[in-house]
């Protein structure tokens, strides 16, 4: 991960006026914060999301997607109970992991709709660093499948 937070990390963005950093931080993430998260979770967060946190810390990726230790909660119902919120877009998206696989997954705030978004959080990272850092228009485009939170 060190290679891809190194990019994101010293990555600008054009602005009207100038350029502007691609992330900006907001806190960082010691070791002990992430075990600590860990622990109220009750999962172990996936090795690559561990690395991004603790060399990026807690911040926002092109104003779009936001890192912070609020949005780790569990998914606590449907069919994706256990899986674990980490990130939120600007729209009010969620975005998981499952802790038995990594996978990476999607969650619609405006319908109650999911979908696989990589296999693991790497393979998230390239895929929006592919994407130019665009992940609202990557997940506008996702063929979603119905989600049901009463399941």
């Amino acid at each position: 991960m060190e290679d891809i937070a190194n990019r994101v990390l010293s990555s600008k963005r054009k602005r009207l006026f100038g350029y502007k950093p691609l992330f900006e931080p907001y806190q960082a993430v010691s070791e002990h914060e992430i075990s600590e998260l860990e622990r109220e979770l009750h999962v172990r967060i996936p090795e690559a999301l561990r690395s991004w946190l603790l060399l990026a810390g807690y911040g926002d990726i092109a104003e779009d997607l936001s890192f912070r230790a609020e949005w780790f909660k569990p998914v606590e119902f449907g069919a994706l109970k256990g899986n674990v919120l980490f990130a939120q877009d600007t729209l009010g998206n969620f975005y998981s992991f499952a802790p038995t696989n990594g996978h990476i997954y999607f969650f619609s705030r405006s319908a109650p709709e999911y979908a696989l978004l990589a296999p693991n959080f790497r393979a998230f990272m390239e895929e929006l660093e592919r994407r130019g850092f665009q992940v609202l228009e990557w997940v506008e485009n996702l063929p979603a499948l119905p989600y049901d939170w009463n399941a």
